[in-house]
């Protein structure tokens, strides 16, 4: 039997295209194409204090991926990207909202896998001339793509797998404990090494410092397995989850990525306090780039105080996941202080309304009216069982 390889090599690269991470193969025309003769939309008021002092837990969202954390006086930056044009061909459909100049600090960089909408080299030089004393951690494999930089450089085991219990590795880096958690995404760069021979080389993060948990899924399916597995294992507060790109978003994945529908199931099996959903919205993924959020809104609205799983629910999920724009950021003690001040604001409501209630009770002045009657009979039988006393 006679093989013609070329012809088996070009349907290999189409349905790579077709089928894989980042590009689909029928957007690469108009991707380049805006590249080259068009600039992405403008984020309307930047934030150019990002890291504040004062605030113990914020997380601002960039674009795509990209996410600044800032835990108490620790600076985290997860697969930090800033360019226009994302290697070369994909232009973002909104600049990236943070300038890198508007960082006064960093401490750590987190790279969730090598692909070029999540590592950017030419982000990861400007980062090190400016921070050369910040940690650049990523998983094993994506080594091989990196040039030296004068950060310090951590490469990390994965754990993705069941064997492993879909954990890696746990260290602590600059005083943050760091931990890999399973992505079941293909590693590599490119397209042969990512959908032809799947290198190694992604993951997840679980991230720990003075009493907050974040986890960052990276690309990924869903896994029932994995997501309640890591739900048992860790109290977290804030889950950074991809919901694109997808056509179908109301099924659980689309390729190798997760939809919307997926990203509501991710939230109840890990059972965080709040998630942030991430990749959407910059590029062009054979649909509008903004269905996935589109349809998580409107599934936040179908599930309305039950689960994805249709179990009653006594929190929404309009409560607990956050739909930022490129460029904003949601500080979490702020809002826990707003709502503290709530409650002791209703608290106060409440004694007032109960201190109204006695006053004005009609019930309190007969309560009274009998009270003093009872202490006259008392004063009456006592006088009765000694008369010296009316004398006195």
């Amino acid at each position: 039997m006679n093989f013609d390889f070329a012809k088996i090599w070009r349907t290999v690269i189409l349905l790579a295209l077709f089928i894989g991470g980042c590009s689909m193969a029928s957007d690469i025309s108009k991707n380049v194409s805006d590249a080259v003769f068009s600039r992405p939309e403008k984020v309307k008021q930047k934030i150019t204090d990002p890291i504040k002092p004062g605030v113990r837990f914020s997380a601002l969202w960039i674009g795509h991926a990209s996410t600044l954390i800032q835990i108490e006086d620790k600076v985290i930056l997860l697969d930090p990207v800033f360019e226009d044009v994302i290697a070369s061909l994909m232009l973002r459909k909104v600049e990236a909202g943070l300038d890198i100049n508007a960082l006064p600090d960093l401490d750590l960089v987190l790279i969730s896998h090598a692909h070029m909408d999540h590592m950017s080299l030419p982000t990861l030089e400007q980062l090190d001339k400016k921070f050369p004393n910040a940690n650049l951690v990523f998983p094993a494999g994506v080594e091989q793509y990196l040039p030296p930089y004068k950060m310090n450089m951590v490469r990390m085991k994965t754990g993705n797998s069941e064997k492993l219990g879909y954990i890696g590795e746990t260290r602590v880096i600059d005083g943050v404990k760091i931990t890999t958690v399973f992505a079941n995404h293909p590693g590599g760069r490119y397209i042969f090494d990512s959908y032809v021979w799947f290198e190694p080389g992604a993951t997840g993060y679980i991230i720990e410092y003075k009493g907050h948990t974040v986890f960052y899924a990276g690309d990924t399916v869903y896994d029932d397995k994995a997501y309640k597995k890591l739900g048992q294992e860790f109290d977290i507060e804030l889950a950074i989850v991809p919901i694109g790109p997808c056509i179908d978003c109301e099924a659980l994945d689309f390729g190798f990525h997760m939809g919307s529908f997926g990203a509501m199931n991710l939230l109840d099996d890990i059972q965080a306090d709040y998630m942030l959903p991430v990749h959407y919205g910059s590029s062009v993924y054979g649909s509008d780039p903004d269905i996935p959020v589109k349809t998580l809104v409107y599934l936040i609205n179908k599930y309305y105080l039950k689960t994805v799983s249709g179990i009653q629910s006594m929190s929404s999920y309009k409560d607990k996941i956050l739909i930022l724009d490129e460029g904003e950021q949601y500080i979490f003690d702020k809002e826990k202080e707003d709502e503290k001040k709530k409650e002791e604001n209703l608290e106060k409501i409440e004694e007032e309304l109960d201190l109204s209630d006695t006053l004005d009770s009609p019930t309190s002045t007969d309560s009274l009216d009998k009270n003093i009657e009872d202490e006259e009979e008392k004063i009456k039988e006592e006088n009765i069982l000694n008369p010296e006393a009316e004398k006195k």
